[in-house]
Parts: structure tokens; C-alpha cells; sequence
């Protein structure tokens, strides 16, 4: 149960920039190349090589960067909603990588050694086995290490911020004229009956309180140009890529290795992701819609 708890546990989604990625994996690449010359963690059978060495190792180097790229490219793609994303989906991911980089090493063996047994089973599994141990210390140290890093960051900036105490008195009702893309969809929005707004697809899920609880309105149109439209409001603040919300509505905050949680005071239907980027100008804000 422990260990179903721990994969669970919220774990920052690194793969929207592929730039950013590709120069990770370059920097990855010089550390095993450098690894593997200096200390030589492997048999080596000079014998059989149909190229030098140094060549061999910078082969190994260099291969999974395309290898882990193109995963990646897929798997940003694919998932929609980062939040969440777990320490346990990253753990299976990378793995796979690790696993495809494995099955490349072995599929390229007759273009370096001459040994006449380069398509056993032996040799397959000798080749996914050495590039996990090379992973291994990715896997099994740095991704806990991070993980743990992340929870004590966000933890102890929490512990900066006020808890939400009184909130400062709504204003007399406000109502924003909303304009949207489509010609005659224009919708008043109760600034003080907003909750927080949630992307899904091409569309806005819009999500207001009323006397019977929350409403939600779904609207076609974008985070960005709703947003605009309400940035007269300092308490209303895009806490993630898919999030607005209204910092007066917060109940509670908890922290993860993502950022924040927040929970809101009428909606208790799930919570509210604040991103790490986004948690600087979160407690500034925060700081200025509660009362001191």
C-alpha cells in the first residue's frame, strides 16, 4: 500500500519544451560518454571491434537522444492533462526509454562487433541489462531525490504564506461583460460568483457559484482571451496553462512536487493545480487579496 501511495504521488511534467529537453539530453550524453571512458564500467573485447573504441562509446552516447526525443515528442503529444502526471508515470516512461535505447544498442551490434553470436538472446539481453545499470542511477536515486526536493520546496513556501483568513468584503455585484469569438455569444460574468475557469478541448469550462451550489457554463473560447478580458481583477490569476481561478474563493492550500493545491470554499469536486512557474506571483497575490 505504501508503495501504491508513493508512484501516486504528483511529479512535475518536464517535456513541454522540446528545446529545453534536447539540451538536457546533450548534457546527458557528454556525463555517459565521459562515464564510460574514464572508468570503463564494461568488458571490453578489442578484438571484435570493427571501429575504435572511443568511437563505440561515443556511438553509445549519442544514440539515445533521438531515441529518447522522439518518446517524448509522442508522449507530449499524448497526454492532455499534466496535472496528472505521477512519480510512477515518470518511473514507467523513462524505463521505456531506457528499454528502446537497450533494443538499439543491440539491433546496431553488427555495425561494431564482428562476433558471429551479435543476434542471441544473450547479447539482447546483455545490451538492455548495461543500459539500465547506466539508467539506474536516473531511475533509482535522482527521480526520489527530486521528487522529495520539490515536496520540501513547496512545503516550506507554504509555510511562508498566510492562511486564508478573513477575505476582504466582495464588492457590490459586478458584472463583466464577456466577448467571445463566436458573434452573439456575449455572456455577463458575476465576478463575485466566479469560481475558476478549466480548459477542455477548443472549449472553456466556466465554473460560477449560485444558491443551489456551482454552475458550469461551456463556452468556445480561449484561456488567454477570457483572461484578458478580467485582467482589471488583481484576485483573479492563471494559476496553470488550463487555469484561472478566484484567489478570494480558496479554502485551503496543500503543496506536491508540482506546485500547490488548492481547494476552493463551494466546489468540492476536485482541486486546483497551481504550477511551479506560477507560484512566485501566486503568493504575491495571494498575499494582497487577504486580509493581514
Amino acid at each position: 500500500m505504501k508503495i501504491h501511495a508513493y508512484i501516486k504521488q504528483a511529479y512535475p511534467f518536464y517535456y513541454d519544451e522540446l528545446a529545453k529537453v534536447f539540451l538536457i539530453l546533450c548534457c546527458l550524453a557528454v556525463v555517459s560518454f565521459l562515464f564510460t571512458y574514464l572508468f570503463e564500467p564494461f568488458i571490453v573485447n578489442a578484438s571484435e571491434h570493427k571501429i575504435d573504441n572511443l568511437w563505440i562509446i561515443v556511438l553509445h552516447s549519442v544514440i539515445p537522444i533521438p531515441i529518447a526525443l522522439f518518446y517524448i515528442f509522442i508522449l507530449k503529444k499524448s497526454v492532455k492533462e499534466v496535472e496528472n502526471w505521477t512519480i510512477g508515470k515518470e518511473f514507467l516512461h523513462l524505463a521505456l526509454i531506457l528499454f528502446l535505447i537497450g533494443i538499439t544498442n543491440f539491433l546496431i551490434r553488427d555495425l561494431i562487433y564482428t562476433n558471429p553470436d551479435n543476434w542471441s538472446f544473450r547479447y539482447l539481453w546483455e545490451e538492455i541489462r548495461n543500459t539500465f545499470l547506466v539508467g539506474s542511477l536516473l531511475l533509482i536515486i535522482i527521480l526520489p531525490l527530486n521528487l522529495e526536493r520539490l515536496i520540501f520546496k513547496h512545503l516550506k513556501g507554504l509555510r511562508k504564506l498566510s492562511a486564508p483568513q478573513q477575505i476582504i468584503e466582495a464588492e457590490p455585484k459586478s458584472i463583466v461583460q464577456i466577448h467571445t469569438p463566436i458573434s452573439g455569444e456575449e455572456f455577463g460574468l458575476d465576478i463575485n460568483s466566479f469560481l475558476f475557469a478549466k480548459v477542455d478541448g477548443n472549449y472553456l469550462e466556466i465554473f460560477c457559484s449560485n444558491p443551489n451550489g456551482v454552475e458550469k457554463y461551456l463556452k468556445r473560447q480561449t484561456l488567454k482571451e477570457f483572461n484578458d478580458q478580467l485582467s482589471d481583477f488583481h484576485f483573479i490569476l492563471k494559476v496553470h496553462r488550463s487555469y484561472l481561478v478566484n484567489l478570494k474563493a480558496i479554502d485551503s492550500i496543500s503543496g506536491n512536487a508540482q506546485g500547490y493545491v488548492l481547494r476552493l470554499k463551494v466546489y468540492n469536486q476536485g482541486t486546483i493545480p497551481v504550477s511551479r512557474s506560477k507560484i512566485q506571483e501566486f503568493d504575491r497575490l495571494f498575499g494582497v487579496t487577504t486580509c493581514k
